[in-house]
């Protein structure tokens, strides 16, 4: 898991994570928004247990890849989920002054029933938090496939039969002129 905690003195901070859910096999993605500022420490604090200002998303192995992809490629990406809340989400790059200083990552989640009932979270990635969040999805996607191929192998694993006789090879049965 990674974490990426944007704090600030005016109290709009976001606190993001990203993640691989090894029971299930499933991406996700973690926003909170902050709560309070000790401005005498310097720290803020986070909504980690108010669902109101907190928000799961569920991602595929090809959104997560798509993420990496418009990081290498300096592109942009969107989407929409909708199951018990409607959820959009935006990566992009970051202009300030015309000039690009990261990305950003913005989700909106809005209820099914009621489209006013709406919240949106967004944080900034400099160019070094670029790198390590490529890095973490990468990660994410290898520990995938090693899950996806441990349950194959363990549901495709025949039982324990006898040895099978040696099949001839296909050099053995060709002559060295058939083959040109």
């Amino acid at each position: 898991m990674i974490h990426f905690y944007k704090p600030n003195a005016k109290v709009t901070g976001t606190a993001c994570s990203f993640y691989l859910n090894y029971r299930d096999n499933s991406f996700f993605s973690t926003f909170i928004k902050q709560a309070s500022w000790d401005s005498s420490k310097k720290i803020g604090r986070f909504h980690k247990d108010n669902p109101d200002q907190k928000v799961n998303v569920k991602y595929s192995p090809k959104e997560i890849a798509g993420f990496i992809n418009v990081i290498e490629k300096n592109e942009e990406c969107t989407g929409y989920h909708g199951s018990n809340q409607i959820v959009r989400f935006k990566f992009s790059p970051y202009i300030r002054n015309d000039k690009q200083v990261g990305f950003s990552y913005l989700v909106t989640k809005e209820s099914k029933e009621d489209s006013t009932n709406k919240v949106s979270f967004i944080i900034g990635f400099d160019f070094s938090e670029l790198v390590l969040l490529r890095e973490h999805l990468t990660f994410l996607l290898h520990e995938s496939f090693r899950l996806t191929d441990a349950s194959q192998s363990a549901r495709s694993s025949p039982a324990k039969t006898a040895p099978q006789p040696a099949t001839p090879s296909i050099e053995d049965e060709l002559e060295d002129d058939d083959l040109w």
